[in-house]
């Protein structure tokens, strides 16, 4: 039984992005990795010993034309100026309030979030990795919508560079190719959620009724309230039309509570 090779277009696939490298054939390796997956977009954050990198070639196999169009950038949030959703790894438990998903778990969201097309924004996914010695640090974590982290044998959690890109990669692609395979099997797929712009709106709004109302008995319990509540939106990534039905919710208490001062 063989398996018929599969192309999928470049503008659907996430781009790799490396923060502060440092072997060129760490980088090599991983743009071999991309390329066995069908990724080829890699941008490099302040590599260590400069760019390009004659010891990345060799490592790279066929893979060179991935290393001659590496983008280089100064700084993390340069690198994720065109970026809608950002999946960062990590193999150690942060101290931040971010979404923790196994490898396949975060696939699956930056798929159905790719699939919104970011509401016709010419924006795209991107997966974040880290330096070899030390991984990503909070700094760089922070911009992450979430973090990847595998379930790997506690006694020996690391993986080296190009490994971890092709975790990821492999799960991204097993993941489009299964919905590919629904779509033409005439298959409906989900809806796609909301954008970041339009959750934040959303929040607002509840956070304004909520006061009003008097739901914050204690001030200083607000700023974490509206956070966990922000949290549980982001994990259960509502479509516009459930979004829509929860501002529907605050529209009618908003009216309910413009009638009873009219009242009185």
């Amino acid at each position: 039984m063989s398996i018929t090779p599969v192309k999928i277009p470049a503008i659907l696939t996430p781009v790799v992005i490396l923060a502060r490298p440092q072997m060129g054939e760490n980088i090599g390796a991983t743009a071999r990795a991309m390329k066995n997956c069908g990724l080829m977009s890699l941008r490099l954050v302040t590599p260590r010993d400069g760019w390009p990198n004659p010891a990345a070639e060799p490592m790279a196999s066929n893979a060179a034309d991935i290393l001659e169009t590496a983008e280089v950038y100064d700084s993390l949030p340069d690198a994720l100026h065109d970026i809608g959703y950002l999946v960062a790894t990590s193999a150690r438990p942060r101290n931040m309030e971010k979404p923790v998903f196994t490898p396949r778990e975060a696939i699956t969201e930056l798929v159905k979030r790719q699939a919104s097309k970011h509401q016709g924004k010419s924006q795209r996914s991107a997966l974040l990795f880290g330096a070899e010695r030390s991984g990503l640090d909070n700094e760089e974590l922070m911009f992450a919508d979430c973090v990847a982290q595998a379930p790997l044998n506690p006694e020996a959690m690391s993986l080296n560079l190009a490994q971890a890109v092709l975790l990821m990669a492999w799960e991204w692609r097993m993941t489009t190719l299964a919905d590919s395979e629904q779509l033409a099997d005439g298959q409906e797929g989900v809806s796609a959620p909301v954008d970041l712009e339009k959750r934040a709106y959303f929040m607002s709004r509840l956070q304004k009724v909520l006061e009003r109302e008097g739901f914050f008995s204690n001030a200083e319990m607000a700023p974490i309230v509206h956070r966990n509540l922000t949290c549980l939106l982001a994990r259960s990534a509502p479509t516009e039309q459930e979004l829509n039905t929860l501002h529907g919710i605050l529209t009618h208490f908003e009216r309910n509570t413009e009638a009873g001062g009219d009242n009185s």
